[in-house]
């Protein structure tokens, strides 16, 4: 479930930072459930804020008006709540699973996996997520293998497995999924994570637009032969 929408990590008010920490704490919801929700939510602003190494664990409790020790209930260290935090956020990167015998057409369905048809509230939280874990991946090779080892990170093996269904399905021509994932994710993420930001819903939307162009060509090379007389697949 989404909880928020992430403006900007650089121009957010000290209200509005510490807003959702206060208002978690009245939800009608189980403790336990409250307390997790408010530690995961006032580590990601943390985090987005101030990066890995600047946030500790005695900031976060500060954020969320809770002890240290509370935050080591729920989570055995700081490498276990950023790998939470990313958890919890992973829709934002890719959105897949996707829901059983989905049958709408292919490229519908890619431009949904990556989220390219989002609001420009969305897309600024989706980069904020996706910034934060490239850039700690870089600087923390160490948190980056505690990530990959505890399956934190299984973008591509996601999108793997949506590949082999859908060539199990006959929609698709894909006998080496992994070649096709990494190919789809270099075009996306390549495209999502330039030397300059992108700025602007006019710069936003045009960018999504040249990556829905080039994924077509990716998913045109998987085109399933369709004996209709047009050799083409109206699937795409």
């Amino acid at each position: 479930m989404v909880l928020f929408s992430v403006q900007s990590p650089h121009y957010v008010s000290n209200y509005d930072k510490h807003a959702f920490c206060w208002r978690t704490k009245n939800m009608t919801v189980s403790e336990t459930t409250n307390r997790r929700l408010l530690i995961l939510q006032c580590a990601y602003e943390a985090f987005i804020e101030l990066g890995f190494a600047k946030t500790t664990t005695a900031i976060i409790a500060a954020r969320a008006k809770i002890s240290k020790r509370t935050i080591y209930e729920a989570f055995a260290d700081k490498n276990a709540l950023f790998a939470a935090v990313l958890q919890e956020h992973s829709h934002r990167i890719l959105d897949l699973p996707r829901p059983p015998g989905e049958n709408i057409p292919l490229a519908q369905t890619l431009f949904g996996i990556f989220r390219l048809d989002i609001n420009e509230a969305e897309a600024r939280g989706r980069d904020a997520i996706l910034n934060l874990l490239v850039r700690e991946a870089v600087l923390f090779p160490a948190l980056s293998e505690y990530l990959y080892e505890h399956e934190i990170i299984r973008s591509r093996e996601a999108l793997m497995a949506w590949l082999e269904e859908e060539h199990a399905r006959g929609r698709i021509v894909a006998n080496e999924p992994e070649f096709y994932a990494g190919m789809m994710m270099d075009v996306v993420f390549g495209a999502l994570l330039p030397r300059r930001r992108i700025h602007g819903s006019a710069n936003r939307a045009k960018a999504h637009a040249e990556i829905k162009r080039r994924l077509l060509i990716v998913l045109n090379s998987m085109q399933q032969p369709i004996d209709n007389g047009t050799g083409i697949n109206p699937d795409f």
